[in-house]
């Protein structure tokens, strides 16, 4: 029996204030405590350099998170509760937007509390107490999907609109650098459907601003020399250790030395730091300047049905996080128990659950599903750069994976969950339809 909108806000309103208390609540003693591991060192140090300086916004890291640390005064404490307080505000907004694109009432209210128990798992909530970015960038991508969502549903674009998805496209992108790819991503997925005339011209407006932030934080990197730490974990972590590898690379200019080759198996900041201040390696670090990152391009692309084959091989392993422990706060206590979090987010039998998600993206191209429901326009552009993301995450650093697959795994899950809301809408709609219809024949 249907209910009215009234009492359905009420609902949300009710299971919203629940989730806020149980977001609070649950772990209070650890916001007292955050955890601190070797990167924080480094973004603090970041957010002390004064904000007028060059220093501060082309530094070896994207800006975005040592703003919140100079403007939270190094206070890590209340960054964690600001960290908390956005993946509450996102998580809320992002339920809501998901809700309202579900025709039936009992799926409007099954999806917004569904979406808030997704948030709850630790591979998601424990972040917010870790004085890292993910806890941002996973609150940013949420509410870049909501306001994504709040401007496909309308038939007119509003100006404010579009600027506040935006302004979220920006502080997503100089938040993790691999951001700004998913931007390019969704950019060129926009162009085509609107050159296909799948959506209309508008779209352009935002694939235009997506390339042009992402061109923005390609040269703020280039700037702050981003990509040299990650390159050379690669070097020592993966083409060292092959002599395949270590011939293309030599056959590119690179000089291979004794030094050199001795750096396999090696990271970036080994003991001495080898690969920075070690006399012998200058003419490496030279050659790393001018060709290191067109070569390694190069490279991927010598290959592209091994590298991808390799990335398929590894996509179970990164979406699992066996480590995950090793990042969180060491008091933080999951509000989800560990055996129920499978059931919600999906870290086994990725690559078939992949290939289903693709699949069904696909059939949804072909029947432009996106005219019934503007939500599977949404699933569409998620879906598809899940390949190409964990593709330019496992090749882009060799050290911490895992951790750096987290947007990947968001994906999938969020991916998951929206095409079973949309195919128990389909189904439940049937059902309703036919059930009227005996009616009517009675």
């Amino acid at each position: 029996m249907p209910i009215s909108n009234r009492r359905i806000k009420i609902l949300l309103t009710l299971i919203f204030f629940v989730y806020i208390v149980v977001r609070v609540t649950s772990n209070l003693p650890v916001l007292s405590k955050p955890r601190e591991l070797a990167d924080t060192i480094a973004y603090i140090n970041i957010s002390k350099v004064p904000i007028n300086d060059l220093g501060f916004w082309g530094a070896e890291r994207p800006f975005i998170f040592p703003l919140l640390l100079k403007i939270s005064k190094q206070n890590i404490s209340i960054v964690a509760i600001l960290n908390l307080g956005l993946s509450i505000l996102a998580w809320g907004i992002f339920a809501l937007m998901i809700s309202t694109l579900l025709s039936l009432w009992y799926l409007q209210l099954l999806s917004f509390w569904g979406i808030l128990a997704l948030s709850l798992v630790r591979h998601l909530a424990g972040w917010d107490y870790s004085i890292m970015t993910e806890s941002l960038s996973i609150s940013w991508f949420v509410l870049f999907v909501a306001l994504g969502i709040w401007l496909a549903q309308s038939e007119t674009w509003h100006i404010y609109k579009v600027v506040f998805l935006i302004v979220i496209a920006f502080f997503l992108a100089f938040t993790r650098d691999t951001n700004a790819y998913l931007l390019l991503m969704l950019a060129v997925m926009l162009t085509l459907a609107t050159l296909f005339k799948f959506i209309r011209p508008r779209a352009l407006i935002l694939a235009a601003f997506f390339i042009s932030i992402f061109l923005l934080n390609n040269y703020m990197s280039n700037l702050g020399e981003h990509w040299v730490f990650p390159f050379n974990n690669i070097m020592g972590r993966r083409i060292l250790v092959s002599n395949e590898a270590v011939n293309y690379f030599k056959s590119c200019g690179m000089p291979v030395t004794p030094e050199l080759l001795a750096l396999a198996n090696s990271y970036a900041y080994g003991q001495g730091r080898p690969f920075y201040e070690n006399t012998a390696l200058k003419n490496y670090r030279i050659w790393l300047g001018e060709r290191g990152k067109s070569c390694y391009m190069k490279w991927l692309l010598s290959r592209p049905v091994h590298n991808i084959v390799e990335v398929l091989g590894q996509f179970e392993s990164l979406m699992y996080f066996d480590k995950l422990n090793n990042f969180i706060a060491l008091k933080y206590d999951p509000v989800i128990p560990n055996y129920f979090e499978a059931f919600i987010y999906p870290v086994k039998f990725i690559v078939p659950l992949w290939l289903v998600l693709t699949f069904v993206a696909i059939v949804a191209i072909w029947k432009h599903a996106w005219k019934v429901n503007i939500l599977w326009g949404i699933y569409i552009l998620l879906c598809l750069p899940i390949l190409p993301h964990v593709f330019i995450i496992w090749h882009g650093d060799a050290m911490h994976p895992q951790r750096h697959a987290l947007p990947v795994g968001l994906q999938v899950a969020l991916c998951f969950w929206i095409m079973i809301f949309l195919l128990c809408e389909r189904l439940a709609s049937r059902w309703e339809t036919r059930k009227t219809e005996s009616h009517a024949q009675l």
